[in-house]
């Protein structure tokens, strides 16, 4: 690696010169870069007055301050205008006049300076200065990062000034950058915290690139060479500017782009995915490999069933989902936060954590969940309205498939039964109250619906539940048994009416009433006589009838 005695002005090209000066730990270097031209030096923002005594010693070393005729302000900040006041007491009564090269936007704030020196504008200017047989050239780069932001380009050497533009924030200072990787971490972490937007950073970058630029010499960070030019360019292309907006109070920026790198793969996790517990798993993952310590974390809904909440716990391993009472709490929790809409309270997130954590870990949770709860409760929302949906859709379905006095299923639910026996044995039962009109008659029709019910409870348990229990029509019932041949059909049948002859009927209404049935049996052939073998099993029920009831007949 090339090593360079930046105590010493630094030639980049014939006549233009690094005078800086390298700030002992100082993430954020400043450059001053001066033109030497005759008597129409130029120097390009000047700086502070914490780099200014040694940025004057090596002005001295390369020209004479008298010779200075153009002092380029890309901006209004006082990390390039803070020396200048001192600077122009500095330089020798003359005739000559010396200008202050600005933007008019930039002039508005500096001229509360008082300084002597008069403004040359480059909005006024054809964005043009002609500095005797060299001539500069301005691109307009407004809002990155102030509004009268421009760049400087020197035709001669190819050398854009690019003041804040391709700056970087480093713990480790190279006046050349060496490393694309290296480097672009801190242009990254630059230009997400003073880049307002993408959108402006990109128009930037497209006036820049019109100049096809040799070198580019930026206020801050380290100088790029061509060959690293279009590569910075291209990544800074996809880069998401803003960063500030995170968190207004935090001057913590590698904080910041923590939270915004986190903040772009959950919102990328929420939006593509349509199952909850996978944006759960993600967060609690994400969260994981920044804070070790944490072992698990609940989310305790507001939204209620029966009375009860939603607690959804994810871990490491699973996200399990059960319900709890109404009045439910959580203790030892080292973070939580409320989830919200703009209508309504979703619920709470609850961290643990094996140990507790550092002020750091909690700003951090802070910062992140500040900006991912709203996206969060949104598709937690979204997630408790598709299961309600899906809710109301089981329960219309079920209307429509269940009879709604005995809660077994009716006939228009046998078409699906039906499909489901792709394998023979298969029988039917088909099982009628005998001398049930006669209830009706005698108790009235609130007895006859009673008789009915409980006969449907002793149907459901007798039964498995891969078999059809279907009210077929008044008090004639079918059942569908699956994988179940003639003769176990027929001792289920047998069994279903020594319990109804046992049972004691509406003894809740004050009665006990016996009740008997009558059943006819059938084993179905083909899987494609469904409807002839339901007749053949009602053909054995009106047999078992007719030779005196309370009775099964198979065949």
């Amino acid at each position: 690696m090339v090593t360079y005695d930046l105590s010493e002005p630094l030639e980049l090209a014939e006549d233009v010169f690094w005078v800086g000066y390298v700030v002992p730990n100082d993430p954020f270097q400043c450059h001053v870069y001066l033109i030497r031209n005759g008597e129409e030096s130029i120097l390009i923002d000047p700086g502070s007055m914490i780099t200014f005594p040694v940025v004057l010693e090596k002005i001295l070393k390369l020209v004479s301050l008298r010779d200075i005729k153009y002092i380029i302000f890309h901006h209004q900040d006082p990390d390039i205008t803070g020396c200048y006041s001192t600077l122009e007491e500095l330089f020798p009564n003359t005739t000559k006049l010396r200008y202050a090269v600005t933007h008019w936007r930039t002039k508005t704030l500096l001229k509360h300076y008082k300084w002597k020196t008069p403004f040359y504008l480059v909005d006024k200017n054809d964005w043009k200065l002609e500095a005797g047989d060299r001539t500069l050239e301005f691109v307009f780069t407004p809002y990155a990062h102030f509004p009268g932001a421009f760049c400087t380009y020197d035709r001669r050497s190819g050398i854009l000034f690019s003041s804040d533009i391709f700056g970087a924030i480093s713990k480790k200072f190279y006046l050349f950058a060496v490393d694309e990787e290296e480097y672009y971490q801190g242009v990254e972490l630059f230009h997400k915290h003073y880049m307002p937007s993408s959108a402006i950073l990109n128009y930037a970058l497209d006036r820049i690139m019109e100049k096809n630029p040799r070198m580019i010499a930026p206020q801050h960070g380290s100088i790029i060479k061509e060959e690293m030019i279009l590569p910075v360019v291209n990544r800074l292309r996809k880069l998401d500017c803003g960063l500030y907006l995170l968190d207004r109070e935090n001057t913590d920026i590698y904080l910041l782009n923590k939270v915004d790198s986190i903040l772009k793969k959950l919102m990328k996790s929420i939006i593509a995915s349509s199952d909850f517990r996978v944006v759960l798993r993600n967060l609690f993952s994400t969260l994981k490999s920044e804070i070790p310590e944490l072992s698990k974390f609940y989310l305790l809904t507001q939204f209620f069933t029966d009375k009860k909440r939603f607690l959804i716990e994810v871990d490491s391993e699973n996200v399990n989902l059960k319900f709890v009472p109404e009045s439910y709490g959580l203790s030892g929790f080292i973070f939580s936060e409320k989830l919200e809409t703009e209508s309504q309270e979703i619920g709470n997130i609850y961290l643990f954590s094996s140990k507790p954590l550092n002020r750091g870990q909690l700003k951090f949770l802070e910062i992140l969940f500040n900006h991912v709860k709203y996206p969060l409760s949104a598709s937690l929302e979204r997630e408790f309205q598709l299961e309600l949906l899906k809710r109301k859709e089981k329960i219309l379905e079920e209307k429509a498939v269940r009879d709604p006095l005995t809660g077994l299923y009716n006939r228009y639910f046998l078409k699906e039964c039906l499909k489901s026996c792709d394998e023979l044995p298969v029988s039917l039962i088909m099982f009628d109250i005998d001398h049930f009109k006669r209830i009706n008659d005698t108790y009235g029709h609130e007895i006859g619906d009673c008789v009915l019910k409980e006969f449907a409870k002793i149907l459901r348990k007798s039964f498995r539940s891969s078999d059809c229990v279907i009210r077929y029509g008044g008090e004639e019932f079918l059942v569908v048994l699956k994988h179940c041949d003639l003769a176990q059909a027929c001792e289920k049948a047998e069994e279903v009416r020594r319990k109804v002859e046992n049972t004691e009927f509406c003894k809740e209404k004050g009665l006990s009433l016996k009740v008997t049935v009558s059943a006819g049996v059938r084993q179905v052939s083909s899987i494609d006589s469904f409807k002839e073998e339901i007749d053949k099993a009602d053909r054995n029920l009106y047999a078992a009838k007719n030779a005196g009831r309370n009775r099964v007949v198979c065949g």
